[in-house]
C-alpha cells in the first residue's frame, strides 16, 4: 500500500530553466576564444546582450547577426536551493553544428563536428538544417541533474556554420527540466515541446559505439570501440559497467538509398586490437566477426526486414538470424536497430562447402559460391540474354568468395555454369526432368523467393539484391536461391512500382529496369512448365498452413509490437517522423500503433489476392505424388564423388514401380534400369561398364509411379 501511495501520490512537471526567447551573451569573433569562456567566473561583460534565436534574420531568429563561422552564447541561471529537479534536457536547433557546455563540462556536440575543442572554424562532416520552423522539433540531449550546482549556473554553446559564406544559420538553445511537486520556479514549455522519453532502462540490448573522434564513412572501415549490453534478467541499463562484450570494431555506413536518411545503417566487424578478426558471439548468435546494423527509417513499423527473415527461416533455409538492440555512438542515442548476420559462407551462416585457391579441377572447382543479381560491382558480367522488358541483360556478381578472392579459372566456371543453365532454360526442352533446367536449379528455393518477392510486393524483386548459393556438385551442387535480403521499402511501404498496392504481380509493376538492374527472363519461362507451377501450388498451401498463415504473420507482428513497446518510442523521438511522409511511405501514420496496424491489414489483404492466384493453377501431377513419397525416399547416393562404382539407396515405404534414368551432362541418357513392385529398403548399383567413358559428371532422375521424384548429381574421380 505505501508503494502504491507513493507511485501514485509523486507529482512531477516540466518547465524551462532556458528558452530562446530570454536575453543572451553573444559573442561572433574572428579568432578562437579563450578556453575559460564556457566557465562561470569568465568575464563576459563585452559581449553583446540579446533575445534568442540568432542567426540571419529569415523568419527563424529574433536577433539577426552578420555572416560568420561561429556564433558563442552564455546563458546565466540560478537553481534555488528548494528545487528538485529530476531529469533535464538540452534541445537544440540549429544551422549547421553545434558543442555545448554547462558549467564547463561538455554535455553535448552535434554528431557532425569531431571531438575536441573547436576553434571559430571547424571542418564538419556535413552540414545540419534547423527544424522548428518547418514544423519538426530540435535534436534533444538528456544531460545528467549532476551538472547542476545550487545557485549560479551557465550554459555556454558554440554554434558553427559550415562556411561564413553559407546562406543560413541558426542557433536556438532550449533547456528544460523535471520538477518534482506543483511549485512553479521556471518559465512555461515551448508549445512544441514533447516530454522527455525514460532512457534509464530497455527491455533489449543495448548497443554502444565509441568513434573516439573518428568520422564514420562509406568505406573504409575505421577502428572504433563497442560495448554490448545484454543482461540475463532482461533489464539492460544504458549506464551498465557490465559487457557481453567490450572490445575492438571496424564500422562503416552501407546501403545505398539508405544513406540519404538522418539515421544510418552500418556493416561492422568484431575485431581485435591489431585489426584481425575476432569471431565472437553476439546476443546468443552464433560466433562470427561480419555484422550488419540496420537502421530502420522509412519503415516506421521498425519490423519489415524482421518479418521477411522470419518468414524465410520458416521456409526452411537459412536467413540471417537478427536482434533487435537500442543503439548510442558517441554518447547519442540512435534508435531501435536490428542486428543481422550478414550473408557469408560459414557453417553457422550459408553452410557450404569453403573454396580454396588450389580448388580448380574436379568436383573441389564445383563449389562453394555465392553470387548476386544486384547493382554493378567488381568483376560483374552480364548474362548473354535479354532481361524480361527487352531493354537490359541481367547483372551477376561474385559475393562470398569475393571477384579479386577468385582466380580465373573459379570465376570462369561459375559464370559458365549460370550461363550453361540460361541456356538450358531457353532451348526448346527445357521442361525435361532430366536434361532440362531442374537439373541446375534447386526448384523449391527458387519458388520461396518468388514468394517472399510477391508477398512483400518487393519493389527490387528479382534484380537487386538476390542471392544464390552453389555447393559442390559431390553435396548436390544445384543453385539455391538463397537467403533473402533487404526488405525495409517493401510489404506497402513503396509508393513507386505498385509497391503499395494490394493486387498485381510485383514483376509486371517494376516495368522496365533501372541499367543494370533487369529482371531475368527466367521467371516468364518458368510459368510455361507445368511441373513448377504445380510444385508452387503445392509450396504455397503447405507454407499458408504453417509459417504463411495469417495466424503465424499476425503473432509474429504483434510479438515484435510488444517488444518495441519502450523502445519505439524512445526512437521516434529521436527521430520525429510519424505522422509525416518519410519517401517512399505510402501510409503515413500519426502513431506507432497505426503503423502495426497498416502492416497487418496490409499483409492480410495480400495473401487474400495471392491465394486467389494460385488457386487457378491446375495440377498436373496430386500432391502426393512428389512430396510424400520423397519425404519417405531418403535417398542416398554412396560413394560420391566414385572410382569404379557407387549405389543410390532409397527407402520406399508404399508399394511402386521405380525408374532410374542416368544423364551426362549434355542431357544425353546414358543409362536407365526400371523396377517393378518394389517396397521398402531398395537400391540401384552402376559402375564404370554401365555409364561408358568421357563423362565424370551424371545426372540421375528417380521416377516412381512414372513421377520424377528426385535427381542429383554424380561425380567420377
Amino acid at each position: 500500500m505505501l508503494l502504491l501511495g507513493h507511485t501514485t501520490l509523486a507529482q512531477t512537471h516540466w518547465e524551462a530553466i532556458v528558452t530562446e526567447g530570454m536575453l543572451f551573451k553573444y559573442l561572433t569573433p574572428a579568432t578562437t576564444l579563450n578556453p575559460s569562456w564556457i566557465t562561470a567566473d569568465f568575464d563576459d561583460s563585452n559581449w553583446r546582450s540579446a533575445a534568442g534565436g540568432f542567426g540571419y534574420g529569415d523568419n527563424d531568429d529574433r536577433t539577426s547577426i552578420t555572416a560568420t563561422n561561429s556564433v558563442y552564447l552564455r546563458k546565466k541561471f540560478t537553481i534555488p536551493a528548494n528545487v528538485s529537479i529530476k531529469q533535464l534536457s538540452l534541445d537544440m536547433d540549429y544551422d549547421d553544428a553545434f558543442v555545448a557546455y554547462l558549467n564547463g563540462v561538455e554535455i553535448a556536440r552535434s554528431s557532425n563536428l569531431p571531438a575536441g575543442t573547436p576553434g571559430v572554424t571547424a571542418n564538419l562532416t556535413t552540414d545540419h538544417e534547423a527544424k522548428i520552423y518547418s514544423g519538426g522539433t530540435p535534436d534533444r540531449f538528456l544531460v545528467p541533474t549532476s551538472h547542476l550546482v545550487t545557485g549560479s549556473n551557465i550554459l555556454a554553446v558554440q554554434v558553427i556554420n559550415i562556411s561564413n559564406a553559407s546562406s543560413d544559420m541558426s542557433a536556438r538553445v532550449f533547456l528544460t527540466a523535471e520538477i518534482s511537486g506543483s511549485n512553479t520556479f521556471f518559465s512555461p514549455m515551448p508549445e512544441w515541446y514533447k516530454l522527455l522519453v525514460e532512457y534509464e532502462t530497455s527491455n533489449l540490448p543495448i548497443i554502444h559505439i565509441n568513434t573516439e573522434g573518428q568520422n564514420i564513412v562509406d568505406e573504409p572501415k575505421i577502428m572504433a570501440k563497442m560495448q554490448v549490453i545484454n543482461n540475463a534478467n532482461g533489464i539492460n541499463h544504458f549506464k551498465d559497467t557490465v559487457f557481453e562484450y567490450d572490445g575492438d570494431i571496424g564500422i562503416e555506413i552501407r546501403g545505398n538509398t539508405a544513406q540519404m536518411f538522418p539515421k544510418k545503417s552500418y556493416t561492422i566487424e568484431t575485431r581485435l586490437s591489431d585489426g584481425s578478426n575476432n569471431n565472437v558471439e553476439l546476443l546468443g548468435l552464433p560466433k562470427e566477426n561480419d555484422w550488419v546494423l540496420h537502421g530502420p527509417y522509412s519503415d516506421k513499423s521498425l519490423m519489415r526486414n524482421a518479418l521477411a527473415y522470419h518468414i524465410g527461416n520458416g521456409m526452411g533455409n537459412w536467413n540471417p538470424h537478427n536482434r533487435f538492440v537500442e543503439v548510442t555512438i558517441n554518447n547519442e542515442y540512435r534508435g531501435v536497430y536490428l542486428l543481422v548476420e550478414k550473408i557469408k559462407i560459414d557453417k553457422n551462416r550459408v553452410d557450404i562447402a569453403t573454396l580454396k585457391p588450389e580448388d580448380i579441377a574436379g568436383d573441389q572447382l564445383t563449389g562453394g559460391y555465392i553470387f548476386s543479381i544486384d547493382r554493378q560491382q567488381e568483376g560483374s558480367w552480364n548474362s548473354p540474354y535479354i532481361g524480361r522488358t527487352g531493354t537490359y541483360w541481367t547483372t551477376f556478381s561474385y559475393i562470398d568468395p569475393k571477384y579479386d578472392e577468385l582466380n580465373d579459372t573459379q570465376r570462369d566456371y561459375l559464370r559458365n555454369y549460370v550461363t550453361q543453365f540460361e541456356d538450358v532454360l531457353y532451348g526448346n526442352n527445357f521442361k525435361d526432368p532430366v536434361s532440362g533446367y531442374r537439373a541446375f536449379i534447386d526448384v523449391e528455393s527458387f519458388i520461396d523467393y518468388l514468394f517472399i518477392t510477391e508477398i512483400s510486393r518487393d519493389i527490387d524483386g528479382y534484380r537487386v539484391s538476390v542471392f544464390f548459393h552453389k555447393d559442390k556438385d559431390s553435396k548436390d551442387g544445384k543453385i539455391k536461391l538463397s537467403p533473402f535480403w533487404d526488405y525495409n521499402l517493401c510489404f506497402g511501404n513503396a509508393n513507386f512500382y505498385g509497391g503499395g498496392t494490394i493486387e498485381g504481380w510485383t514483376a509486371d509493376g517494376i516495368g522496365r529496369g533501372d541499367q543494370g538492374n533487369e529482371i531475368p527472363f527466367w521467371w516468364e519461362r518458368f510459368s510455361e512448365d507445368p511441373y513448377f507451377q504445380t510444385t508452387l501450388k503445392y509450396r504455397w498451401n503447405d507454407l499458408r498452413a504453417e509459417v504463411l498463415s495469417d495466424n503465424s504473420v499476425h503473432h509474429f507482428i504483434d510479438s515484435v509490437h510488444y517488444l518495441l513497446r519502450d523502445a519505439q518510442m524512445r526512437n521516434f523521438e529521436k527521430f520525429d517522423i510519424l505522422g509525416n511522409f518519410v519517401w517512399p511511405n505510402v501510409n503515413v501514420g500519426q502513431t506507432y500503433e497505426n503503423e502495426v496496424g497498416y502492416l497487418k491489414n496490409w499483409m492480410t489483404e495480400r495473401m487474400k489476392w495471392l491465394d486467389a492466384q494460385f488457386a487457378q493453377i491446375v495440377p498436373s501431377y496430386p500432391h502426393t505424388a512428389t512430396d510424400d513419397i520423397l519425404a519417405d525416399l531418403s535417398v542416398q547416393v554412396q560413394p560420391n564423388p566414385f572410382t569404379d562404382r557407387f549405389e543410390i539407396r532409397f527407402n520406399l515405404q508404399t508399394p511402386g514401380d521405380v525408374r532410374l534414368v542416368v544423364t551426362n551432362i549434355l542431357g544425353k541418357t546414358v543409362y536407365t534400369e526400371a523396377k517393378s513392385g518394389l517396397t521398402g529398403n531398395q537400391s540401384f548399383e552402376l559402375d564404370n561398364q554401365k555409364l561408358g567413358n568421357g563423362n565424370n559428371v551424371f545426372i540421375y532422375t528417380l521416377w516412381v509411379n512414372n513421377v520424377p521424384v528426385v535427381n542429383g548429381k554424380v561425380i567420377r574421380k
